[in-house]
């Protein structure tokens, strides 16, 4: 049961970090716990996941890129679907999170000007030295899109057990073209599934204390025995 303990404490620790030490990790590391996801199972072994991590001035370029877009109104153009509105008890979580981050922050819900910045932060990558770009094969449907995501928790799980800290961001995934020019990936033949920034984070931020709450287990799990 230690290992389950350990696992346990890992996974536990994981959150979504939206504010970063400037700090950067160790290439070798990073490369390490790239080589634990790839164990991530995947439909007849497909492994149909390609990982672009970029720093330095590569983020710096991007950073500055995806905000003067963002901030000039440039729309979001997703080469994956991006998800329908959320309903029901699945809106009330997102409120959720949103209210206890904005808390955090000090940003009062009706103020625009103030939410819009702390939007902002995403394309800033939240500060992060490292950010990682997820695509999945051009042909790719949702059978591939759920395999790249259980590759992603996998790292996001690695980065965790290395005391380092990510935020996996649906909304870089709507610039593809910006990302791409940016990091120069015109032969990247697939479809950006999800943005994500890591590195080492920044327990002192006050966003460190937006936690929101987790289902319990009788909420997502029903057992059958007859």
């Amino acid at each position: 049961m230690r290992d389950l303990d350990l696992f346990e404490a890992i996974a536990r620790r994981r959150r979504a970090v939206r504010a970063f030490l400037p700090q950067c990790v160790d290439r070798a590391l990073i490369e390490r716990l790239v080589a634990a996801a790839t164990t991530t199972p995947s439909s007849c072994n497909t492994q149909p996941w390609t990982l672009h991590i970029t720093s330095g001035m590569a983020l710096d370029r991007l950073r500055v890129a995806l905000i003067d877009a963002v901030s000039s109104g440039v729309p979001p153009e997703y080469e994956v679907e991006a998800a329908g509105r959320y309903e029901g008890q699945f809106r009330e979580r997102q409120i959720d999170a949103a209210v206890r981050l904005f808390e955090t922050q000090g940003v009062d819900r009706n103020d625009k000007a103030a939410r819009a910045a702390s939007m902002l932060h995403n394309f800033a990558f939240f500060g992060a030295p490292h950010a990682a770009f997820l695509f999945m094969p051009p042909d790719g449907g949702l059978r591939e899109a759920a395999d790249c995501s259980k590759f992603a928790q996998t790292f996001m799980l690695a980065l965790a057990a290395a005391g380092l800290g990510s935020c996996p961001q649906a909304s870089l995934s709507g610039y593809p073209s910006i990302i791409r020019a940016a990091l120069r990936l015109d032969n990247e033949p697939g479809k950006l599934l999800l943005g994500m920034s890591f590195g080492y984070p920044d327990d002192e931020d006050p966003t460190a204390l937006a936690r929101p709450p987790r289902a319990t287990t009788q909420d997502v799990v029903c057992f059958h025995s007859d």
